[in-house]
């Protein structure tokens, strides 16, 4: 009798374990399409606010082949001042040049600092545009770089950058 006892609370005991089992992978399964559902959102409200971007990206570009180099700051700043309030900063450097404009203006680079061996740099070169996206530790807020490779006549002229903070919507 004992053995049929021992044999039957067994029985009773896995099944509640395997019932409280199936119904935490029936939460979790639930917490997951919750939180792809947030992450697509999310990802959608960035596509938004890059895509916005890139336009004026692409305008920006067309302008700066031409123009001549004592403006490109200005084309920088006008950039920046008619663009969504969510542009942190815009910048660009030259191929074949050491000159690497900033707007706001960064008076002091780190020594050594190469804009051209950058990933939002190289990469826009390999690609139409380079989109990464990273913590400002100067600034704590989450930037997205979006970058643009010039070229004219298949020649690469320089690359275009623009930091945007990342909208944080709850």
């Amino acid at each position: 009798m004992k053995g049929y006892f021992k044999y039957f609370l067994s029985i009773v005991v896995i099944s509640i374990f395997v019932l409280n089992l199936a119904g935490c992978k029936a939460t979790l399964k639930a917490g997951v399409v919750k939180n792809e559902e947030k992450i697509e959102i999310k990802e959608n409200e960035n596509n938004t606010q890059v895509e916005e971007v890139k336009e004026k990206i692409d305008a920006l570009c067309s302008q700066l082949i031409n123009v001549e180099e004592e403006n490109i700051d200005k084309a920088l700043k006008d950039f920046k001042e008619n663009t969504a309030e969510n542009v942190e900063k815009i910048y660009f450097a030259k191929e074949g040049s050491k000159k690497f404009y900033t707007y706001p203006v960064i008076e002091k680079l780190p020594d050594g600092y190469d804009p051209k061996k950058r990933p939002w740099y190289e990469k826009a070169k390999e690609d139409e545009y380079y989109i990464d996206e990273f913590l400002n530790r100067v600034t704590d807020k989450n930037i997205i770089v979006v970058s643009k490779a010039l070229y004219n006549d298949e020649v690469c002229i320089g690359v275009v950058g623009v930091d945007l903070i990342k909208e944080e919507k709850n």
